[in-house]
């Protein structure tokens, strides 16, 4: 059965619509990196570093690290990355790592963790990113 000529100009039309959006998708992903942190992340790969895997279970520990994020996270002069920073308590240490959007905010970071650390030792692995 013949299509109509105008039915079959309109599916063209659609198709051609189609390819040049499919098109602009593919150039678009390729100018962006990808949604993920993984890059952001391959310091976590080092075995030596230290990890949310970490922290200790110790009901001390845990307290500790939860007054820490309660501090960094009231404090609303932080950007989200300085409210994300990782928290790691497990012995006598306090690890506080991750990137910061100024020198400022990663010494404030620091402050906020040392007055919440109960005299724990605090290791500043704070980057500041670019």
């Amino acid at each position: 059965m013949p299509v109509p000529l105008q039915l079959a100009s309109a599916l063209f039309s659609v198709l051609l619509t189609v390819a040049a959006v499919d098109a602009q998708t593919v150039d678009s992903s390729a100018k962006q990196p990808a949604a993920d942190n993984t890059a952001a992340n391959t310091v976590d790969r080092d075995s030596a570093a230290t990890t949310p895997m970490d922290q200790s279970n110790d009901k001390e520990a845990i307290e500790i690290t939860a007054a820490i994020r309660r501090a960094v996270m009231s404090d609303k002069s932080l950007s989200t990355s300085a409210h994300n920073v990782k928290i790691v308590t497990n012995g006598n240490t306090v690890t506080i790592r991750g990137p910061v959007a100024s020198a400022a905010e990663k010494q404030r970071v620091e402050a906020l963790a040392v007055k919440s650390a109960s005299g724990k030792q605090v290791l500043n692995e704070i980057s500041i990113a670019r």
